[in-house]
């Protein structure tokens, strides 16, 4: 389905964007008109995971409002309410931070569905590349999966977004909307907090998790997980930064790492 037969078929048409909201879901995302005249994002090449996260769940955070859909076989375009713009994560304030944390907390005292997320994480530390690790990180730091796994599961299971960084989150009159639903479902809290502190991590900005509402198995959990994403994900997309960030990455990983073993 491309994005042209389902602007005609929910009849939508093309606008300009003040800003972007993009899907890293690989899914396009079309800033359009509804025949109402009201601002509106066409998603095309979303799934039925997340149409069916919009028609069954309710949650409590923000999230675009559902106004219509198009289903062709396996394909799926969702029509989603406009619900502001990104804010670039190194002009993140305070207050946007712990809004953040708060609606996070709620998300994961929800009741999980009965779909569990897709969990990328696991299945790379199942079948590691270690000459790709290891040409990233040297010596600086040992893959363990067991060990990483074994600290990740120690705070249990919730209703997690699956893919939380703040490109996934839009702001519109001060308040914040969780936008991208392709990967949530029953997983680990701990993967929703530790992607968000690796996404900001090229970029020199500190999530701080420390104001995150967790017991102790949750904060071991969130290391644990960010170390393994650093070292069983971070390699495959290397190729797609700086050398600056990078290197920002790899302090980041040693110093989880000497947190870890302490």
């Amino acid at each position: 389905m491309d994005a042209t037969e389902a602007m005609t078929a929910l009849r939508v048409t093309p606008r300009d964007s003040s800003g972007r909201l993009e899907s890293r879901s690989g899914a396009g995302v079309h800033p359009v008109t509804t025949a109402g005249g009201a601002p509106a994002f066409l998603k095309v090449g979303a799934d039925e995971r997340e149409l069916r996260f919009y028609r069954e769940m309710r949650v409590p955070v923000r999230t675009p409002e559902l106004l219509d859909f198009l289903v062709r076989g396996q394909e799926v375009a969702l029509l989603l309410s406009a619900s502001g713009a990104t804010v670039d994560i190194a002009q993140w304030t305070d207050v946007m931070w712990a809004g953040l944390f708060a609606d996070l907390a709620a998300l994961h005292a929800t009741p999980p569905p009965r779909w569990d997320a897709p969990d990328p994480l696991l299945e790379a530390m199942a079948r590691p590349d270690l000459g790709l690790i290891r040409g990233f990180w040297g010596d600086d730091v040992r893959p363990d999966p067991d060990h990483l796994r074994s600290a990740m599961s120690g705070a249990g299971r919730a209703f997690v977004h699956g893919d939380c960084h703040t490109e996934n989150i839009t702001v519109t009159g001060g308040y914040l909307h969780f936008c991208d639903w392709q990967s949530a479902g029953a997983g680990r809290p701990s993967a929703d907090l530790a992607l968000l502190s690796v996404r900001a991590t090229p970029a020199g900005v500190r999530v701080p998790l420390e104001r995150f509402p967790a017991g102790e198995p949750l904060r071991q959990a969130v290391e644990a997980e960010e170390l393994a994403i650093l070292i069983f994900l971070w390699p495959l997309y290397a190729g797609y930064n700086s050398d600056e960030g990078n290197e920002r990455v790899r302090r980041r990983g040693r110093s989880l790492a000497r947190s870890l073993r302490g």
